[in-house]
């Protein structure tokens, strides 16, 4: 995400040299100021030893500390001024993890969900270490709560529209199936 000439990166991917990437994407790696990571699942975190060689900051819910493999990472409320001059919130959502998080843009109504819920209307697997049926469910209510257009998710494709239909889809689906 860039703001004012930054860049905020959500995830680090599955790539180990993701900095790599960023760059030849055209990304100045010194603009680039955090990294939030929507949970600690390896897909989305194996980046993170790539940015910490340039001093780049990342931060995940410490309730999901215990799947990293690395220890250089900063609890996400010591990256709540970052995200809010990027117009975001973070928002606690375990189910797929216990520390799983999504970042929210109230003024834009758009929400990073990880691997919470996805733009088809399904929510990330409970069935993993860590996981939780009860939580999940609470997590999709909460974001079933909120004005969201479009739904940036950890896999497949994003919607630009709709988000909360979407959002309660999802919450169906998981009060039929968990």
């Amino acid at each position: 995400m860039k703001s004012n000439d930054k860049y905020c990166i959500f995830d680090t991917s599955g790539h180990p040299d993701l900095i790599d990437f960023l760059v030849k994407a055209g990304i100045n790696r010194e603009k680039i100021v955090g990294a939030f990571l929507t949970h600690g699942h390896f897909d989305h975190v194996m980046g993170i030893c790539s940015l910490n060689r340039y001093n780049i900051k990342c931060y995940i819910d410490y309730s999901d500390l215990y799947l990293l493999h690395v220890n250089s990472v900063l609890d996400i409320h010591d990256g709540e001024k970052l995200l809010e001059e990027f117009g975001l919130r973070s928002i606690h959502t375990p189910g797929h993890t216990p520390g799983s998080t999504c970042f929210y843009s109230e003024s834009e109504a758009f929400l990073i969900s990880g691997d919470t819920v996805f733009s088809d209307g399904c929510f990330g697997r409970t069935d993993l270490p860590g996981g939780n049926n009860d939580d999940m469910k609470s997590s999709l209510r909460l974001l079933s709560s909120l004005k969201i257009e479009s739904i940036f998710p950890g896999h497949g494709g994003y919607i630009r529209k709709d988000g909360s239909k979407i959002i309660k889809i999802a919450l169906s689906n998981a009060e039929i199936l968990l």
